[in-house]
């Protein structure tokens, strides 16, 4: 006697039993997928239509999934960050310079950095003329810029375009204060105070331009 066949709808419901003649309709008719249950009456358990040959349907196949290609993005450029890192480097060099002159400036020397902020020589000038008190004044503002440099520099490293943006146009107008202070005064140090200006604003536009391109 040939076996008959019962099959498991999507719906939930038992439909059959049928012949193998009348599955392989449903099946020809897409009734029956390869993954619908059925029960042949000689078996022991519920199968799947794909494992019965009688009806001839293949499994599914599971479609192929491409390996994951490594792509080379900007955020991994070594030579961007390098450049990012450089730029911030600057705000931290000029901070620490500045208030070492601030310092030195307290105890009363005449000896400066070069690169450090025509402002807050401008600042020491004018508070060491005013003695201990106005020296006090005058290395509490060295400090204040020196933060506020530090900041610039922290943010920059963190690709945070304002901070370079910002801090590059306060560094063009302490330029500009060395420049006309070299002009009024013709100390060739002032020249060499302005050329570092110039080439520290360049290293932080170049930061800029690199922190934008690793932000995409």
């Amino acid at each position: 006697m040939e076996p008959t066949y019962t099959v498991l709808g999507g719906d939930g419901n038992q439909y059959g039993p049928v012949t193998a003649e009348q599955l392989r309709g449903w099946a020809r008719d897409g009734r029956i997928a390869s993954d619908t249950q059925i029960w042949r009456s000689d078996s022991p358990a519920w199968v799947a239509a794909s494992a019965l040959p009688e009806l001839g349907l293949a499994a599914p196949v599971a479609a192929a999934i491409p390996a994951p290609i490594h792509v080379s993005t900007p955020a991994q450029d070594p030579e961007l960050e390098k450049r990012v890192k450089n730029g911030a480097s600057w705000f931290y060099t000029i901070a620490v310079l500045s208030l070492v002159n601030s310092v030195v400036a307290a105890f009363g020397s005449d000896w400066r950095f070069f690169i450090g902020l025509g402002i807050t020589q401008v600042i020491d000038a004018v508070a060491g003329s005013m003695g201990t008190a106005g020296k006090a004044v005058g290395l509490i503002l060295g400090l204040a810029a020196a933060g506020l440099l530090v900041l610039f520099g922290v943010f920059a490293g963190k690709r945070h375009a304002w901070a370079s943006i910002i801090g590059g146009i306060l560094l063009a107008l302490d330029g500009l204060l060395v420049a006309l202070a070299a002009f009024a005064s013709g100390e060739g140090w002032l020249w060499v105070s302005f050329a570092f200006h110039v080439w520290a604003i360049f290293v932080i536009f170049k930061g800029f331009q690199a922190s934008r391109a690793l932000r995409g």
